[in-house]
């Protein structure tokens, strides 16, 4: 079975061969700023460090040397100001861009996601190397967190409340700029489409269901009628305590989420609540597993995970953080999670074997 074909059939419980892995089964696809974007002085560009090492993306100035080791203060290309560690590929807002007043919002103008040079490069990278694989596309900081990116964390919980006419107008631009990559993407050639939004704290969402079926539920159903309508799947990525909006995402039309922390919802709730109603893209669980290095704490995690979650005839894949490294996993570690997914991903599931 090709691994595409693996894909589809474990989105949609129709008995892959085994439980897909990430790292064997995936090719990614992105969007990257144009050229004709540059941070204006004194900031320094805000964009993955393996977006400047691979020279996708130049500066038109001379940056100083080192700068990608250094912490720093970079703009993004919707105008939003962050201060960046070394060691992160992220940071936290210093100044967003609609923070002081929603009279800012009449002048706003997002990116340009019509703009194909966004696109292309993956575009041919995908004949070329995507192979068999299954093509994943991804949108970096999606519609909740480019809300608060755009307004700033404090100011986006309160406007919920006290500025509701106006969460719905940049929501509305935010949505149709998502629905434009999402068909670029599908030029591309994605055969699915993951947002990356946040939901969790610790042991609850940030909002309550109330609040994200009001607002959020109808953008994300836009979204998952669009990716249906030309044919790709649509999944999204959210850490934390999740379980009070599952409901609503899966209500919403999306076909999988991915999980990087899946003991803050629990094993047991999600095997009871999830499993088998939506797709379940895990890794081992980030804070609690998968830093520790523990080769039999991995092992053991790993087959309870597949054996609660996978059962389903598909509706499973294992998800090994991408960013390995941040946690403190080693690449052997890193390694020998796939190798797990692998030996005990086989169907019909056998535990032990």
């Amino acid at each position: 079975m090709i691994s595409r074909e693996r894909m589809k059939r474990a989105i949609h419980f129709k008995g892959p061969d085994r439980v897909p892995v990430s790292f064997k089964d995936v090719f990614p696809l992105f969007h990257i700023p144009p050229m004709t974007w540059q941070p204006p002085e004194p900031y320094l560009p805000y964009l993955h460090p393996l977006i400047i090492k691979a020279r996708l993306w130049k500066s038109k100035r001379k940056l100083p040397k080192g700068w990608l080791n250094t912490t720093r203060t970079a703009i993004d290309e919707w105008g939003t100001i962050w201060r960046i560690s070394p060691i992160s590929t992220q940071g936290e807002t210093v100044k967003c861009v609609l923070e002081d007043s929603w009279d800012l919002l009449d002048r706003f103008q997002p990116p340009d996601f019509t703009d194909w040079n966004r696109f292309k490069r993956f575009a041919r990278w995908s004949k070329l190397f995507g192979g068999k694989k299954y093509r994943l596309a991804t949108n970096d900081n999606s519609l909740w967190e480019r809300f608060r990116y755009l307004r700033g964390f404090q100011n986006a919980m309160t406007d919920l409340i006290e500025y509701p006419d106006q969460v719905r107008r940049l929501l509305d631009i935010l949505t149709d700029c998502h629905l434009k990559v999402i068909d670029n993407f599908k030029k591309a050639g994605a055969d699915g489409f993951m947002l990356l939004d946040d939901w969790g704290t610790q042991d609850r969402t940030f909002i309550s269901p109330k609040l994200f079926n009001e607002f959020f539920f109808p953008c994300y159903q836009k979204m998952t009628d669009r990716c249906h309508a030309l044919g790709m799947d649509i999944g999204i990525h959210s850490c934390g305590n999740i379980r009070l909006v599952i409901p609503g995402l899966i209500e919403a039309g999306f076909d999988f989420i991915q999980i990087d922390s899946p003991n803050m919802c629990g094993l047991d709730w999600l095997a009871e609540n999830a499993a088998g109603k939506i797709a379940l893209f895990c890794s081992p669980d980030i804070q609690e597993v998968y830093y520790r290095n523990d080769p039999v704490l991995l092992e053991s995690y790993i087959q309870e995970m597949i054996f609660k979650l996978a059962d389903f005839t598909g509706g499973f894949a294992g998800w090994p953080y991408t960013e390995y490294w941040v946690l403190g996993v080693t690449r052997e570690h890193h390694k020998l999670a796939i190798k797990l997914f692998l030996r005990y991903g086989n169907y019909p599931l056998q535990k032990g074997s």
